[in-house]
């Protein structure tokens, strides 16, 4: 687990280098640094045991470490998930 990693009491994952993220729904995450957000479509993946979060949906040259933020931030998450 990163130690640089917080889990804050409204449910979000915060990093200590700028970066959070946080679920608004159960298929949809926000991911934020500094002033700048994006949301991340979650789904289900045909077996049901995992969680799917579609980073690659969502990357763009304003978040180039998105895919590896949230691989860092699974620890943190309730059930199984996985970053595609």
């Amino acid at each position: 687990m990163n130690p640089l990693l917080q889990s804050r009491p409204d449910g979000a994952v915060a990093c200590a280098e700028g970066w959070a993220v946080r679920f608004l729904a159960p298929d949809l995450l926000e991911y934020s640094q500094g002033q700048a957000a994006c949301l991340v479509n979650v789904g289900s993946a045909a077996s049901g045991s995992e969680r799917r979060i579609y980073a690659s949906e969502s990357s763009s040259s304003l978040f180039p470490q998105l895919r590896e933020h949230l691989e860092s931030a699974l620890a943190h998450f309730k059930g199984r998930y996985v970053v595609v």
